[in-house]
């Protein structure tokens, strides 16, 4: 399994190398007498495009409040006042598909009762009256995992950086398994508060780890020696994955999620991000397979092509690494005088 570097193809059709920064957008609505609304919008700033709210037409806006950018996200606070019964607003969200996130909406009524929806840009819509539509908090964060992980192209091409180092399957499902290991950990640590996270800090190690990915992609490919990804290696991949754990748990942390969904949100979106992991590994393995088949008729010119493909890869992985690292560094180094980390 040394040879998944046909990737190479699809990496060259990605134009925005801008990975795992783009985080969920947050709707939280909040019924109060007398036809008001209280609205609470928070969306990353980083995104392609900003999603923006779309509000019923018998809504009016009252009591704007200024947009404020706090810690890389954009919030806004205000009250909306509603000629129409609660039943009949529909409330949208725009841009989510340019923007490649999604949105989590959160709705509280004025009789106590609570929905949440998962928002996409296959349905962007959301409408009191739909009660129970938006599925359990499991599922909606399994999906939420699923997505997040494969826009992540810093994670999946960590990933593929085990591709290229193993010699056989079973090598392969170790190295996975550890670092899946390592990444549940700290999601789950971060996210009930036991360790800190620093977002910028995080983002630029998680880049680095792409690009020592890389680096040991070369030396194995170079030196063609098994003996380079020996037991220690299952250490640094675990170590690596918690790392990458950190970097998960930014998208729950964005989503300030209760302490009474924290658990299926936890257990939903750590599903959804191995279901995605998943996934990828198998688009690769098809890929593969059908690369195979087609050079299989050249077989003077297959060994140069499938290792030509396969460097042709990792001077890819390295040198988006860098740059990852150089734009995740000023980033870091505005918000080490900012105290945030």
């Amino acid at each position: 399994m040394r040879r998944f570097s046909v990737l190479f193809v699809l990496l060259c059709l990605m134009n925005n190398v801008n990975a795992h920064k783009l985080v969920p957008s947050l709707l939280e609505l909040r019924e109060l007498p007398g036809g008001l609304i209280g609205l609470w919008w928070k969306t990353p700033v980083l995104a392609a495009k900003v999603p923006t709210v779309v509000l019923p037409e018998s809504c009016q806006v009252i009591d704007r409040q200024d947009q404020a950018v706090s810690e890389g996200a954009i919030e806004q606070r205000y009250s909306l006042l509603c000629h129409k019964s609660t039943a009949s607003l529909e409330f949208a969200i725009e841009g989510l598909t340019a923007s490649r996130s999604a949105a989590l909406l959160r709705w509280y009524g004025i009789g106590g009762d609570e929905q949440q929806a998962l928002l996409s840009s296959d349905e962007d819509r959301f409408s009191p009256a739909m009660q129970g539509s938006g599925g359990s908090a499991i599922f909606q964060f399994t999906s939420l995992g699923f997505k997040h992980i494969l826009i992540g192209l810093d994670h999946l091409l960590f990933v593929l950086g085990l591709l290229l180092i193993a010699s056989n399957r079973y090598q392969l499902l170790a190295w996975i398994s550890a670092f899946t290991v390592g990444h549940s950990i700290t999601l789950f640590l971060v996210s009930i508060g036991l360790i800190p996270h620093w977002p910028n800090l995080t983002e630029w190690l998680i880049a680095a780890s792409v690009l020592v990915m890389a680096l040991y992609a070369g030396k194995s490919v170079a030196a063609s020696d098994t003996k380079l990804g020996g037991k220690w290696f299952i250490v640094l991949v675990g170590a690596f994955g918690l790392l990458h754990g950190l970097g998960f748990a930014s998208v729950l942390d964005e989503l300030t999620v209760s302490s009474a969904d924290i658990l299926p949100a936890l257990l939903g979106f750590n599903i959804g991000i191995e279901l995605g992991q998943i996934f990828f590994i198998a688009m690769v393995a098809a890929l593969l397979l059908a690369v195979r088949r087609t050079v299989a008729t050249m077989p003077l010119r297959r060994v140069a092509l499938l290792s030509g493909a396969q460097t042709a890869t990792i001077y890819v992985m390295g040198s988006v690494a860098v740059f990852w690292m150089i734009d995740r560094g000023l980033s870091l180094f505005e918000a080490t005088f900012r105290s945030i980390y």
